[in-house]
């Protein structure tokens, strides 16, 4: 019993950290500006942990929005844009759903490698990691991501 408890600890201060890198990222100029050299930065187990705090932060929100779900919106535009904005999260954390941890794992490296290789592309440094979470979960889903990628270079640049 003593070992889970220190199990949830350790996860929840390491939530707490990323959320923390996270929140850091989106306010500062110099982190947004650079996620791509950032990311390339990271040691493998930083971004085990960066995407592990990514997949936690995301299906928290989840969990808030199916508890409380928003019931009115300006326009039928702003609910279209949220709801595939929801199923995007929704995608992105399906991707990891496996039987067995091995094939688990595999996912993930395999998701950590296609942002990567998405972040090789000098175009994309400036796209946040958030985001190329949501680029790279389509890509492996075997959808288009070009119209996607262009429209988050054009919001990124400074």
């Amino acid at each position: 019993m003593l070992i889970g408890g220190y199990k949830m600890k350790r996860i929840i201060i390491i939530f707490i950290i990323v959320f923390c890198l996270l929140s850091f990222m989106e306010i500062s100029c110099l982190a947004r500006e650079f996620a791509g050299e950032f990311w390339n930065y990271l040691h493998h187990t930083d971004k085990i942990v960066f995407i592990t705090g990514v997949t936690t932060g995301v299906n928290m929100w989840i969990d808030h929005i199916l508890d409380h779900p928003p019931y009115q919106f300006t326009s039928k535009e702003d609910e279209a844009k949220f709801s595939a904005f929801v199923l995007d999260n929704f995608n992105f954390l399906n991707l990891f759903v496996a039987d067995d941890k091995k094939e688990a794992g595999k996912l993930f490296e395999t998701f950590m490698n296609v942002i990567s290789d998405l972040y090789k592309d000098p175009a994309n440094t400036y796209i946040s990691i958030a985001d190329m979470c949501i680029i790279a979960s389509r890509k492996l889903r075997g959808e288009s991501i070009e119209s996607l990628l262009r429209e988050l270079r054009e919001k990124a640049l400074p």
